[in-house]
């Protein structure tokens, strides 16, 4: 197995450059994902509840989706 080495500053560079971006945007991935997941577990947990119980929240059935996306009122 050859191992080529870069000896170029600016290839080392670039390489270290893209791979950064590419790490950074799995990472944007990755908590987009986890975001979504937790919206759906906010919109599940809250859209099982009872009209009455939603009531002692402050809510009613309409206000579920705003209250699982932006995480209030939970």
């Amino acid at each position: 197995m050859n191992r080529i080495i870069a000896t170029s500053g600016s290839v080392a560079t670039q390489f270290d450059t893209i791979f950064s971006t590419v790490v950074t945007t799995c990472a944007e991935f990755c908590a987009g994902a986890r975001q979504g997941r937790d919206i759906e577990e906010r919109y599940h947990t809250l859209s099982r509840r009872s009209g009455p119980d939603l009531a002692r929240l402050g809510m009613n059935r309409s206000d579920v989706a705003r209250a699982a996306l932006t995480g209030t009122r939970h």
